[in-house]
């Protein structure tokens, strides 16, 4: 039955507009490159992040997520380069993404300014041959493409201090229309059908060793839905992070977060879906690495986002 669904989903999709798949992240403090250019070079040093995600464990051929960054500021650490590799999957969908990022940091009252450019390819293959058709012949399977090279750009603005971030972000802004009479896809740059995403998050100290670290992520797209993340955390003398999120609708999600040295974090976190989707799956885990190749004595504690 699970299969069935995400077939028809596939099938729904394919008439319209297709759009890179957005894999969702508890982290996206932790892993910001992934959503907004702008972030490369932020930790001031050769930045290395992994994570994997796998969603509504127990459903067949549920979304799971690799993602990898690698950042770092160099030219006097005005200028920020990166690169993203990121593979996705859902159902007869998986696509493989190779971006590179840029950006250009300028000095902003208590803060630093950063804009930021992506631009590289996502390789997306669609599985016909898994989906049980009534009819094998039929017209518009047999015209569809399974594989497709598609370029496309990222925008994104990214504005920090010791105390707070904001950042704005257009990822992935080109749209790609099917031609039913070739089967292949058109590029434009449908603005009105793009993704933006915006986030922030404050440090508030406690005490000397506990801080108070709220953050939100809020993603809009025209034609759905707004989708608002909020997450608290509390920081243990900047090793430990333990808190708590929401994302709209239905889920609550745990996490903690490592500092095992200097250089090594690592995070894990668990959705739970009280929602009706909640009583066939059995939650969302992810996990993350971040590793620092130098740090800085210069820098009181390792970086909070």
């Amino acid at each position: 039955m699970n299969r069935v669904i995400l077939s028809i989903v596939a099938l729904l999709f394919q008439l319209n507009l297709l759009g890179q798949l957005f894999p969702l992240s508890d982290h996206y403090d932790v892993n910001a490159l992934a959503i907004n250019p702008a972030y490369a070079g932020r930790q001031d040093a050769l930045s290395l992040t992994a994570s994997y995600r796998n969603q509504w464990v127990g459903f067949r051929d549920a979304p799971k997520s690799y993602i990898l960054t690698v950042h770092s500021p160099v030219y006097n650490d005005r200028i920020g380069l990166g690169l993203l590799v990121e593979n996705n999957s859902i159902g007869i969908f998986k696509e493989t993404s190779f971006f590179g990022n840029y950006s250009y940091r300028m000095e902003l009252g208590q803060g630093k300014l950063a804009l930021g450019l992506g631009f590289g390819v996502t390789v997306s293959n669609i599985a016909w041959n898994e989906l049980l058709a009534d009819d094998p012949n039929d017209v518009q399977l047999m015209n569809s493409a399974t594989s497709q090279v598609l370029p496309n750009f990222s925008l994104g603005m990214y504005y920090y201090t010791k105390k707070y971030y904001v950042g704005i972000s257009m990822p992935l802004f080109l749209s790609h229309e099917l031609d039913k009479n070739t089967g292949k896809y058109k590029t434009g740059n449908n603005f009105s059908g793009s993704n933006y995403f915006f986030s922030g998050g404050y440090e508030l100290g406690l005490s000397q060793y506990v801080k108070f670290l709220p953050s939100a992520l809020i993603k809009y797209h025209p034609d759905n839905p707004v989708q608002i993340d909020l997450n608290a955390r509390i920081s243990l003398k900047d090793r430990i992070w333990i808190g708590a999120g929401y994302r709209s609708k239905d889920i609550l999600v745990g996490m903690v977060q490592c500092q095992l040295n200097y250089q090594l974090r690592m995070g894990y976190s668990y959705d739970f879906n009280f929602g009706d989707l909640g009583k066939y799956i059995n939650g969302s885990h992810e996990i993350v690495l971040n590793y620092i190749f130098r740090y800085s004595r210069k820098v009181i504690g390792p970086r909070q986002f």
